[in-house]
């Protein structure tokens, strides 16, 4: 059995009645037996108080962007980068004509240098057929935006500056001629309907707008088409 000391003058005690007050016989100090239960339920105490004086810190959660995070920041600037491209061959098809056919070139391989591009730039994502999708559809847009500011630009100022519209204005009027010529050969109840229609100034635009937008709808299905089909082949390849 363990001996007792006293907690002054540190000399070994002898052991009287168990459980009674003990006095130390050299300095005379009072002693005090602690029975197990009370010892147990004191370390119960002092372990509840140094957890509450150290509490243990939860892991704080961080929003860690996965692997397969798309940036579309970059998606972005890679599509705006497409539609630079595209516009600065639209400038320099006003000067050089032949540019037009690399000009059309770069409309059908866009979508898929793009995702190239992207690929390359920000590896962390991961390549599926749904973004390569998405991403040619931007890329068509910024393309079209592109394109379509400048020609716009350019319809402007060869109209009420340069004055050189006529080319334009003569292949705008074969066509509804040739529209025309097309209604009154295929007789009908509403041929004569039709060709007043065609008569409205307002109509023809509408016509022309009309078509304008289905040639955009056509170019946006087709380059999210080829966005997606790169997307596929990228998604079987190991990164």
């Amino acid at each position: 059995m363990t001996p007792r000391i006293c907690s002054r003058c540190h000399t070994v005690l002898h052991r009287e009645d168990e459980g009674s007050l003990v006095f130390c016989w050299t300095c005379g100090a009072p002693q005090v037996q602690l029975s197990e239960e009370l010892r147990e339920q004191i370390d119960q105490q002092i372990s509840a108080q140094q957890a509450a004086a150290n509490p243990s810190t939860e892991p704080i959660p961080q929003t860690i962007a996965p692997s397969s995070a798309i940036d579309w920041r970059g998606a972005i600037q890679c599509s705006g980068l497409a539609g630079a491209v595209a516009a600065g061959l639209a400038l320099l098809s006003f000067a050089l004509p032949p540019v037009a056919l690399l000009s059309f070139f770069w409309f059908i391989s866009a979508p898929i240098i793009v995702l190239g591009v992207y690929s390359s730039r920000f590896r962390q994502t991961c390549i599926t057929t749904s973004f390569g999708a998405r991403l040619g559809v931007l890329t068509g847009l910024a393309i079209l935006i592109a394109t379509t500011t400048l020609n716009t630009i350019g319809l402007v100022l060869e109209r009420f500056v340069f004055h050189s519209t006529a080319e334009i204005d003569v292949q705008i009027a074969n066509l509804f001629t040739q529209m025309h010529t097309t209604i009154t050969a295929a007789s009908g109840p509403t041929t004569n309907a039709a060709l007043d229609m065609l008569a409205v100034p307002e109509f023809r635009a509408g016509i022309l707008l009309t078509s304008i937008a289905i040639c955009i709808a056509f170019y946006l299905a087709f380059s999210a088409t080829a966005g997606a089909f790169a997307g596929y082949l990228r998604s079987r390849s190991p990164r």
